[in-house]
């Protein structure tokens, strides 16, 4: 069987799965090591890339409080209007940039389109676009920003908000460590 019909063949049984692909490739008893090698950090490569340039889950506002309140993961609410033009540069530039996905990775993110729920402009309060308000995992607002935001505001916006968030009391955590640091000190006294 000629290579690429082999690899054809697995391509199309393992429905571009290419893990399998490199694995049942790499199987195969013609299959060049040094190729092999390279294939494997090309994949390896390209899934790093793609991982780190994940895109925020977007949600709508019920879904998205809920989700807030299930994961206990604070809020950011993105009032926008589609003719707002600094809505839309900031949907474009601000909101796909690596630095802010990555600052709202631990954010529950909600898109209002204010022409579609003027019942929850109302409830916050909206009188200008683009407006971004910081909630709590409870609904309590934090902070909001009105107006266009870049990135590298946005980020600065997004740590000042996560440090107004309240301090999470120590936990079962807290006890482990304390119990470890008790034992050592008996140990020690004990010598």
């Amino acid at each position: 069987m000629h290579r690429s019909t082999c690899i054809l063949r697995i391509w199309k049984n393992y429905e571009h799965d290419f893990f399998t692909l490199i694995f049942e490739y790499s199987l195969y008893t013609k299959a060049n090591p040094a190729t092999m090698r390279t294939g494997y950090i090309l994949v390896l490569f390209l899934l790093s890339a793609t991982a780190s340039a994940a895109d925020t889950k977007w949600y709508s506002y019920e879904d998205g409080m809920v989700a807030a309140g299930s994961l206990n993961r604070p809020v950011i609410l993105d009032f926008y209007a589609d003719w707002c033009s600094p809505c839309i540069a900031m949907e474009e530039g601000t909101y796909p940039d690596p630095r802010v996905v990555s600052e709202l990775s631990d954010f529950v993110a909600i898109k209002v389109d204010t022409q579609k729920r003027i019942d929850i402009e109302t409830k916050y309060g909206i009188a200008y676009y683009p407006t971004v308000v910081f909630l709590d995992a409870h609904g309590r607002e934090l902070s909001r920003h009105i107006g266009y935001l870049g990135p590298e505001n946005m980020v600065d916006e997004i740590k000042k908000s996560r440090g107004m968030l309240p301090k999470e009391s120590p936990g079962v955590e807290a006890i482990f460590v304390m119990a470890a640091i008790v034992c050592v000190y008996l140990r020690l006294k004990k010598y």
